[in-house]
């Protein structure tokens, strides 16, 4: 092995060691800070609070209207960080869509902390081909979202799936994960997901309030 292999080895195992750094921070600081999630989301294709965009749904409908008999399932996730104490659902598993038709799914959220917690939602397209293809017009994920103690909201998402999407893709599935905004109120939190008997009563559901995101 002659200086030059040696020095390419050598860079090689400091930009692996670099990256797993990276990661290892990443999901020890549960996403908190702003750069190292971009950087996630470039690395896993995962789409970042700043590529979530809304979409004009006519633009969306002339490219490749002529595709729109065509029926794709789409199935809905919800997850959320071992950070955030509330429960994440959608209200129906998987919908029958029409390519390049407006359809709306709503997905609810509540809150059993007995404070006020404010959420992001990231969104991720599986498989990754189709994240192209798949437009949201409207969606609870393009901003924060503030629950109260005890509080319950139904969440709505508006999307449109290209008439281009590939011939192979027949199903897809949108998968969201609510994550704390709030760095210390995430890891306080945590600390109660790991040791579960310091759980911090829960608000009852008389006292759950409803309402609409905006």
């Amino acid at each position: 092995m002659d200086m030059t292999d040696m020095g390419n080895g050598k860079k090689s195992r400091r930009m692996a060691l670099l990256f797993g750094g990276v990661v290892v921070a990443m999901f020890s600081l549960g996403f908190a800070i702003a750069p190292l999630y971009s950087l996630y989301c470039k690395l896993t294709g995962a789409q970042s609070v700043s590529n979530t965009r809304s979409t004009d749904e006519s633009s969306v409908k002339a490219d490749g209207a002529g595709a729109v008999n065509r029926l794709v399932t789409v199935k809905f996730d919800a997850n959320v960080s071992s950070g955030l104490p509330w429960e994440f659902k959608p209200l129906v598993r998987k919908l029958e869509v029409r390519l390049g038709e407006a359809v709306e799914a709503k997905f609810t959220a509540h809150n059993l902390a007995q404070e006020t917690i404010v959420g992001q939602a990231i969104p991720n397209v599986v498989p990754w081909q189709a994240t192209e293809y798949f437009n949201k017009t409207e969606c609870f994920c393009f901003s924060e979202q503030a629950l109260q103690a005890g509080e319950s909201r139904e969440m709505a998402v508006r999307f449109l799936v290209s008439p281009n999407l590939p011939e192979g893709i027949n199903s897809l599935t949108l998968s969201y994960t609510f994550m704390n905004r709030d760095a210390q109120s995430a890891k306080k939190f945590e600390q109660v997901h790991a040791h579960p008997e310091k759980k911090p009563t829960v608000q009852p559901e008389s006292v759950i309030t409803t309402g609409q995101s905006s």
